[in-house]
């Protein structure tokens, strides 16, 4: 999950849903101080009560027009991960148990770079407001069996006893002015972290949302 990369996961299937229609959406325009500094959040630091779409450990904010996704495990029950696409580009999040000495990212951050480079991806590392993240050239085939490369940013955050991966795909993760809106995405999702005891690296439990459907195995 955190130390492998994307293509040597098991298969599982997945569920869809669109965002849900509220009438008090965040407002990803906010000026607030909080704004400016990198998510995700804790639920104390952020009112969820309304326009957020509860996933159990991970509340998602529900911007217009976006399409939720999750990829489940084999047993059709375990949900791994969460995939936000908004317009071209997505963002694909995965949170689990940490210490609350953190330093999670710094080792988890090596495995995923060598694993990304064993399926043959040319990984950059490189410093940006969440700090220290991977930049990935991923080789993919086209339809028409020509080969290209896609890129990816993969971002680890640490809060209170979890960790998050985070990975930006599309468009968004080409330049930084591309990333602005989904950034604004990124700093407000929060991370509900429940008080029983896990191993390190444990997923925490999520659930598929409300209204979502099922889509086809991958």
């Amino acid at each position: 999950m955190f130390g492998r990369s994307r293509h040597q996961q098991d298969r599982a299937g997945g569920a869809e849903a669109s965002a849900p229609e509220e009438d008090h959406l965040p407002t990803l325009q906010e000026e607030d101080a909080i704004w400016s500094t990198p998510g995700p959040r804790t639920p104390d630091e952020v009112d969820t009560s309304s326009g957020y779409v509860d996933m159990g450990s991970l509340l998602i904010p529900a911007v217009p027009g976006m399409q939720l996704r999750t990829q489940v495990a084999q047993d059709k029950r375990t949900v791994l991960r969460a995939l936000v696409v908004l317009g071209a580009s997505g963002i694909q999040i995965s949170v689990a148990a940490a210490p609350r000495s953190g330093g999670v990212w710094d080792e988890v951050r090596e495995q995923i770079r060598s694993g990304m480079e064993s399926d043959g991806a040319t990984v950059v590392p490189t410093t940006t407001r969440y700090g220290e993240e991977l930049l990935a050239d991923m080789l993919v085939t086209l339809p028409d069996g020509s080969r290209a490369t896609s890129r990816m940013r993969v971002i680890g955050r640490e809060g209170p006893r979890w960790f998050a991966r985070i990975d930006v795909l599309g468009p968004a993760a080409q330049t930084p002015e591309a990333g602005a809106e989904v950034e604004k995405v990124i700093d407000r999702l929060v991370i509900v972290r429940d008080d029983l005891p896990r191993a390190r690296l444990d997923l925490l439990p999520l659930h598929v949302p409300e209204g979502a459907v099922e889509v086809p195995d991958v």
